[in-house]
């Protein structure tokens, strides 16, 4: 059954297709029938076409067809129409044609009218038929030029004429002024012949002159320089900043161990934790003072910790804002354990210390390691340049020995 219903629709597809193709065809060549050829405009072309009744069936013909030609009327009605427009096609650069100081556009075809032109000129020392001008010789007035042109579209033709006015070359006071002094440059060289040196004239026609070297302004390359000084001048600031806390974080990580070990020095020996750490800033501050110690942040931050329980901080708020001001997560713990033994007892402390301390060594032997490997990266650079240096030293005697 299912067989027989496709079978059915395919037979009614194929019949509608077939109807459609024959009503189509029945269009077509009904609307393919011709009576005329449309004529072009300007220039000649080809049709082809199928010619019935000459035979059984049509046959295909070429029909050279030749372009619409203007009636004599219609063709000067157009060349007015012309005339009107073309002053604002051949000005070119100038505003208008009673103004002319540069060449003219003298088209030779308007091809949205099939129209060719061809020009001739009364002056032609003063604009040629190419539309060249020309005003070397001239007086002061300006010249009358008149342009002849043939409008022509192969069948009819008329020869009109547009007046133009060439105006003479203006110079300026300053520019006659300039070739003064040009000529009497000349005189000048002409007389000082024999002279190892030219001397400039100091007048012309009672005008004082003052002469100076031809040189590129600085004045845009110094003002770039300062901005760029200035600019630079922050970056420097900037990368200065972060050296010095760079070289801060490093210096009290390497004086980390050595902290711990006086702490634990000084707690061996009986004293309480804040005592500890009155004598080591007291130590540090005689060094420095003697000048056989060098500044360390970690005791100058000590020594502002004493000063904060002098004025009456309380220690433990003063150990917790020194381990801050370190910004170490080390002193942080360190003053953690100050702290936990102010509390609890000093029962303790000697052995988180010790085990602190043992860390704090191991730490510092990387930290180490680490420092002397950026050192020796910096030295690539002058190795470098002194390898370039010495194999220039070798190579050029050698290149000389051939030459």
């Amino acid at each position: 059954m299912k067989a027989v219903v496709r079978w059915k629709k395919q037979i009614l597809c194929a019949a509608v297709g077939l109807a459609l193709a024959v009503l189509a065809q029945a269009l077509q060549n009904g609307s393919s029938r011709l009576t005329s050829l449309e004529r072009p405009d300007f220039e000649g072309e080809e049709q082809q076409i199928l010619v019935e009744g000459l035979g059984e069936e049509g046959i295909p013909l070429e029909v050279q067809i030749s372009p619409r030609q203007y009636k004599p009327e219609e063709a000067r009605a157009l060349y007015q129409q012309i005339l009107e427009e073309l002053p604002g096609r051949i000005l070119g650069e100038n505003a208008s044609l009673s103004q002319v100081e540069h060449d003219l556009e003298l088209i030779r075809e308007i091809p949205e009218y099939g129209v060719s032109l061809k020009w001739e000129s009364s002056r032609p020392e003063f604009v040629d038929s190419y539309g060249r001008v020309n005003r070397q010789g001239m007086g002061e007035e300006k010249e009358e030029v008149w342009l002849r042109v043939e409008l022509t579209d192969s069948h009819t033709s008329e020869t009109y004429q547009l007046q133009a006015w060439v105006l003479p070359e203006t110079t300026t006071p300053q520019e006659n002024a300039l070739l003064q002094l040009k000529e009497r440059l000349k005189e000048e060289d002409y007389a000082q012949r024999y002279s190892p040196v030219l001397k400039l004239p100091e007048e012309l026609e009672g005008k004082a002159l003052a002469y100076r070297s031809l040189q590129e302004p600085v004045f845009a390359s110094i003002a770039f320089l300062g901005v760029a000084a200035a600019l630079m001048l922050v970056v420097k600031e900037r990368s200065d900043r972060e050296r010095e806390i760079k070289e801060r974080k490093n210096q009290l990580l390497l004086d980390y161990p050595e902290l711990l070990s006086k702490m634990m020095i000084f707690l061996g020996a009986g004293m309480t934790a804040r005592n500890a750490w009155e004598q080591m800033t007291e130590d540090y501050l005689r060094l420095r003072k003697l000048g056989k110690r060098e500044k360390r942040w970690v005791y100058e931050e000590m020594y502002e910790a004493c000063g904060q329980m002098k004025r009456g901080i309380p220690e433990g708020q003063a150990y917790l804002e020194f381990g801050r001001r370190c910004g170490l997560p080390c002193y942080t713990k360190f003053a953690g354990f100050l702290e936990q033994s102010r509390k609890n007892g000093a029962k303790n402390l000697r052995e988180h210390l010790r085990l602190e301390m043992e860390e704090a060594y191991e730490q510092r032997k990387h930290e180490a390691k680490r420092l002397g490997e950026e050192a020796s990266t910096k030295l690539l650079l002058p190795l470098f340049l002194m390898l370039g240096v010495v194999m220039v030293m070798v190579a050029v005697p050698a290149m000389l020995e051939f030459m």
